[in-house]
């Protein structure tokens, strides 16, 4: 799985101070469109491999982090 998992531990590190463009999802696992979108994004994160890095922040589960974006 090339989808990076992000929280408020590694955003910052990972994605701010980053020089790789990302694309970041912020979801909720309970969510039916955000369950639809996952094996999108799967594929996405594996063919931009190299380019882009994607990744995912549950924002139930880090709502302060979702809050600021």
């Amino acid at each position: 799985d090339e989808v990076v998992v992000l929280d408020a531990a590694n955003f910052n590190a990972l994605v701010l101070n980053s020089k790789d463009i990302w694309i970041v999802e912020f979801y909720a696992p309970w969510c039916g469109h955000c369950k639809a979108l996952e094996p999108e994004y799967k594929d996405a994160a594996g063919k931009l491999k190299g380019q882009v890095r994607l990744g995912k922040v549950d924002a139930t589960e880090n709502e302060a982090l979702a809050a600021r974006f």
